[in-house]
């Protein structure tokens, strides 16, 4: 008589148990990428990359180590430019230049100073944004 109960009890606690269910989660198709910004100011999103307000004459760094790609001034609405490959693999463009330190084909590290911010339509700042090795405009965060 006394193993009816335990048997009832057994087969209801079978019967709640929880069993375990695999979750496939997505993965993670990019990682969040997060530079330094180039220049302490206010930042403003500006057609594929950022307009970064800043003192006039006021330094500006590499946000990360590479190779210049570029240095020059014959691209159209960028004023001075600076193009540089980075070493993760994409590509740091720094438009509205002042005054350029960096030569094509010089390595630069992470953090270095590369010129001056300059002066475009009345406002100081330099432009910048990241591209792909497609050249593909890529999402950042700037700190």
């Amino acid at each position: 008589m006394r193993i009816l109960p335990v048997i009832a009890i057994l087969s209801f606690l079978t019967a709640c148990t929880v069993k375990s269910v695999k979750v496939e989660r997505e993965p993670l198709t990019r990682k969040e990428i997060i530079y330094y910004a180039p220049v302490k100011g206010a930042i403003k999103e500006e057609g594929r990359g950022y307009f970064i307000s800043a003192r006039c004459g006021s330094f500006f760094r590499a946000v990360e180590g590479g190779k210049v790609a570029y240095s020059g001034k014959d691209l159209d609405n960028y004023g001075w430019i600076i193009i540089v490959e980075q070493e993760d693999g994409n590509v740091g463009v720094y438009g509205k230049v002042g005054k350029p330190w960096v030569n094509q084909g010089e390595r630069v590290k992470k953090r270095q100073v590369l010129g001056k911010v300059g002066k475009s339509k009345g406002k100081c700042g330099i432009y910048f944004e990241v591209r792909n090795d497609q050249g593909k405009p890529v999402n950042i965060t700037l700190r």
